[in-house]
């Protein structure tokens, strides 16, 4: 089912590899030049999280082969998007899942891939956290994400 017509989406799965995770990001970003990007990661809180910005870090947390990225200490970024009107215009629609924005993606992937990706994107990118399927269906989490990208969508023509 298309959920909405006229937009191409490229989903892709990235390994919990920060040189993979890293290299795949730049190299998207060049080649692709996407209106914007959207990254979901899975935890463990029963609603959604809009992440809008990633904190000021160096990341010490091993991947999955036993590496740390020796990129030294990230800066503070901050999505180009308005996340906290998206996220507010969201809380007042009945939608399955509750959404709330969040200002700390974690120290792991979910914020090393956000950090670039901001970075590349100029700001232009998203990280949502999603719950695990136990906790939500994953047809209620897909109506929550679409109606976020829909959002970013009516929001993206603001973006430099």
């Amino acid at each position: 089912e298309r959920f909405l017509e006229g937009i191409e989406f490229d989903f892709q799965e990235l390994r919990v590899v920060y040189e993979s995770t890293k290299e795949f990001i730049s190299t998207y970003w060049e080649t692709k030049t996407p209106l914007f990007c959207v990254h979901l990661g899975v935890y463990t809180e029963k609603f959604i999280s809009v992440e809008c910005q990633c904190n000021e870090t160096e990341y010490s947390l091993k991947d999955v082969e036993e590496k740390i990225p020796g990129d030294g200490k990230w800066p503070f970024i901050r999505s180009a998007f308005p996340l906290k009107e998206i996220v507010q215009i969201l809380s007042e629609q009945s939608l399955p899942v509750p959404v709330r924005l969040s200002k700390d993606a974690g120290q792991y992937l979910c914020q090393y891939s956000f950090h670039n990706s901001l970075r590349n994107g100029k700001g232009k990118s998203v990280f949502i956290h999603v719950p695990k399927l136990e906790d939500s269906p994953a047809k209620n989490t897909a109506a929550v994400v679409i109606a976020i990208i829909k959002e970013l969508l009516n929001s993206s023509s603001t973006l430099d």
